[in-house]
């Protein structure tokens, strides 16, 4: 695009609408990525008798997810019924699916379907209306937040409910969304219903990932990105798509300040400060809950911390005390041996440092790992910016996913 022909200020607004950090998206075509992901689920909606979980860490794109993968399968004799909705912490059984029934009026009828039900609605109720969808209809319920679900009874008769749905032929599927590490602590009894809910998990994306997504909006934006731009918004997002839109989004309208409409590795730099802004306020709260000095004149918490984001996991995203080693000496310029910090590592369990770190395993085999996604990229750009970390140091010490 010559940039003599460019209207900076449309340009501006394509970029705010084309990379969105904030709400899920919503297009089948922006959800670059996930394309396998999406594939499982499409095949689940369609199958009989099959229903999804989709689990995994915060801020991995598990709502998105749920409220794209189904776009596409309208059809000139299939309709989607899509009915999605938040689960709270004070729910119940009943109050969940009042939620679904009051998106619910079925031709013909007055009022929505929760007023029809002055009592408690019980699973049999459920399992009733949902055999009333037509057999043109592909009618999906998403529930998403499953996790803050703190009834028990609730989650109980939700197994039920799936175990019984196998009965019906008009093929509703259900659709749990909820943050955890495994289906252990969201569903009762998943045993029962392994073969009817299936398992999706969400994993942080990997870099090939990320690239697509900010490839593919700049190149919409008829604006270009050097690799090395890229490689920089990976490494930072962590696998995050949250980080990878906000990211692209600033270096963008960076690049849109000096009316340019190619964005390079200083200017992903440059937009560090307006994506650290961009973050949640609990997880800039918990960081300077863990770092700051509440005694200890001195203390090497930032220094400690900025380690850890920098340190090799394993699969789940766990390190050890030993694997804080290497990556402090260099930050402290001495060697670092476990005693000198294990009390830096327990305090950040601690909820008077933000609980930013959690503590798993027994005496002397602790995994540690980071209670919350989003810190890990937001500790590294913070302690980059602060002068805690050198560049060249989180380079060498590049975190593999």
């Amino acid at each position: 695009m010559a940039t003599g022909t460019v209207d900076w200020k449309k340009l501006r607004v394509e970029v705010l609408e084309t990379f969105t950090p904030g709400p899920p998206i919503n297009e089948v075509a922006q959800f670059a990525g996930r394309k396998a992901t999406i594939q499982r689920l499409q095949d689940i909606a369609i199958e009989r008798a099959r229903h999804a979980i989709i689990f995994g860490e915060r801020g991995v794109g598990k709502t998105s997810l749920a409220n794209i993968f189904h776009k596409d399968l309208n059809s000139e004799t299939k309709r989607v019924r899509e009915i999605a909705v938040d689960a709270d912490s004070a729910d119940s059984f009943d109050s969940l699916w009042r939620k679904v029934f009051r998106r619910i009026r079925w031709e013909g009828e007055d009022t929505t379907l929760d007023l029809q039900f002055p009592a408690p609605i019980e699973p049999d109720h459920v399992f009733l209306q949902l055999g009333r969808f037509n057999q043109n209809e592909i009618p999906i319920i998403i529930i998403d937040e499953y996790d803050r679900i703190a009834d028990e009874t609730c989650r109980v008769l939700m197994t039920d409910l799936i175990k019984a749905l196998t009965r019906l032929k008009n093929n509703p599927t259900i659709v749990l969304v909820g943050v955890a590490e495994n289906i252990l602590t969201l569903v009762r009894d998943h045993a029962s219903i392994s073969r009817n809910l299936l398992q999706v998990p969400m994993q942080r994306m990997n870099n090939e990932e990320i690239s697509e997504v900010i490839t593919s909006r700049t190149k919409r934006l008829r604006m270009r990105i050097s690799s090395d731009a890229v490689w920089r918004i990976a490494y930072f997002s962590a696998g995050l798509p949250f980080y990878a839109h906000s990211l692209g989004k600033y270096s963008a309208l960076a690049a849109i300040e000096s009316e340019s409409t190619s964005i390079g590795e200083d200017t992903v730099l440059r937009s560090i400060e307006a994506c650290m802004a961009d973050v949640n306020y609990t997880i800039a709260e918990s960081y300077t809950r863990a770092t700051e000095k509440i005694y200890r004149k001195g203390n090497i918490f930032a220094p400690v911390l900025a380690a850890c984001a920098m340190t090799e996991t394993n699969d789940l995203g766990q390190f050890t005390a030993a694997d804080v080693e290497a990556p402090l000496s260099e930050i402290m310029g001495t060697p670092m041996k476990v005693p000198s910090f294990s009390f830096h590592l327990n305090e950040m369990c601690e909820p008077e440092r933000g609980s930013v770190l959690r503590k798993t395993g027994s005496r002397r085999t602790f995994q540690y790992h980071f209670a919350e996604a989003a810190m890990q990229p937001y500790i590294i750009m913070k302690s980059l910016r602060d002068g805690v970390i050198r560049r060249e140091m989180f380079e060498k010490f590049y975190v593999r996913r």
